[in-house]
């Protein structure tokens, strides 16, 4: 879904020291450095799950997707990559498949949690992301490798924060799952994308 440096394995590596830019006021500082906790938590989290060696693999990841659940806005996400095929989807369509792409995510990914790389994540601080987000900025510094940017797009929703989209050297990982799905849906239609993520995810 999100390529070689996906956001889930990104996750397993951002348990070390932010550094936050200077902030002029601290009514100003609280979000975006409230922010950084709420990634730095979910790394915590993630690396104590990969290193718990009293879990079972099939505990481990039921464990990664309770994290994820709780980290990323799934079904916001869900509507951005169907974009404009969101708009024009049946109800039961889109009933469907607000169950089912989810259970992808999860699937898919919570089972990936386990491939560590050698990549090492530093935070260089925040920015505004239009009016309501903020992006949490990064590189990922790779052995014998350039450097590789990652923005995480951070929202505030009912009081917690969420995921909503990560950028890989300037690159929406949302659009660029937008455009696959939209290949899809051309070819397949609606159905046939749900059939293949019913699939993907075991589900019947």
């Amino acid at each position: 879904m999100f390529g070689k440096f996906n956001l889930l394995r990104i996750i397993l590596i951002l348990a070390i020291p932010l550094f936050s830019t200077q902030i002029l006021a601290q009514t100003a500082a609280e979000t975006p450095l409230e922010a950084e906790d709420f990634i730095r938590e979910l790394a915590t989290n993630a690396l104590d799950v990969l290193n718990d060696t009293t879990l079972t693999k099939q505990e481990r990841d039921e464990s990664f997707r309770n994290l994820l659940k709780g980290a990323f806005d799934l079904d916001y996400i869900g509507r951005l990559v169907l974009g404009r095929f969101g708009r024009k989807a049946t109800k039961t369509e889109m009933q469907e498949f607000k169950i089912i792409f989810p259970e992808y995510v999860l699937k898919i990914y919570a089972g990936r949690l386990n491939e560590f790389g050698d990549e090492v994540l530093e935070i260089g601080g925040t920015a505004p992301a239009g009016k309501k987000d903020i992006f949490v900025q990064s590189q990922v510094i790779r052995m014998g490798g350039k450097p590789v940017t990652a923005d995480w797009r951070v929202r505030r929703v009912k009081e917690e924060f969420k995921i909503i989209d990560l950028k890989i050297e300037g690159i929406s990982m949302v659009l660029t799952q937008r455009d696959e799905f939209s290949g899809k849906i051309s070819k397949v239609g609606m159905q046939g994308l749900i059939k293949e993520l019913k699939t993907q995810s075991g589900l019947k």
